[in-house]
């Protein structure tokens, strides 16, 4: 039997940047597929899809998982490794029946793990022709600026934010170059 939809991380990406737009709307944000760490080690975890919604201090960091069994019990790869992403709002992504079939057979233990670690959970579920995501439970945020611990991420969002912002007729003035 072939598989009707495509829950590979790449097709993953496109319903959660939809999701975020929606529920984090900002004229400064940027997504960044597949971001690279500055310093990448034992006490680092490269993340799927990172989101800057606006500010500095609003960077979302997304880890997308296709299977639950990986999300769980994957020290390297699933919530286990999240403790070593950088971001303020640290997210786990998995395809809805993947995380309802293992919440059934494992008791909610992948809930109660994010919960307690303040990780938030989006599935990407079919949705007409394609694929949705929704926001199962919310993380903790986590004060301060990430943006320097990703490659030209820093860059990357001045420059949205420096360009929309002339578009909207003001004089930009970095008082804070790096």
């Amino acid at each position: 039997m072939t598989e009707l939809y495509d829950f590979s991380v790449d097709a993953m990406i496109e319903p959660i940047e939809r999701l975020f737009e929606r529920e984090f709307p900002t004229d400064y944000g940027i997504f960044v597929p597949h971001a690279k760490l500055l310093e990448n080690g034992r006490n680092k975890t490269d993340v799927d899809l990172l989101y800057v919604a606006g500010s500095s201090k609003m960077l979302h960091a997304i880890k997308i998982l296709s299977s639950y069994d990986t999300c769980l019990f994957d020290v390297q790869q699933g919530i286990h490794s999240m403790s070593q992403a950088k971001g303020n709002h640290l997210w786990i992504g998995l395809p809805l029946d993947e995380f309802r079939e293992g919440e059934a057979q494992y008791n909610d233990i992948l809930g109660t793990t994010c919960k307690d670690r303040g990780v938030g959970i989006l599935t990407v579920q079919p949705r007409g022709r394609g694929l949705s995501a929704k926001i199962i439970s919310r993380p903790v945020k986590e004060e301060g600026d990430f943006l320097d611990y990703y490659e030209g991420l820093r860059k990357e969002w001045r420059e949205v934010k420096d360009r929309n912002m002339a578009m909207d007729g003001y004089e930009i003035v970095d008082y804070y170059s790096r």
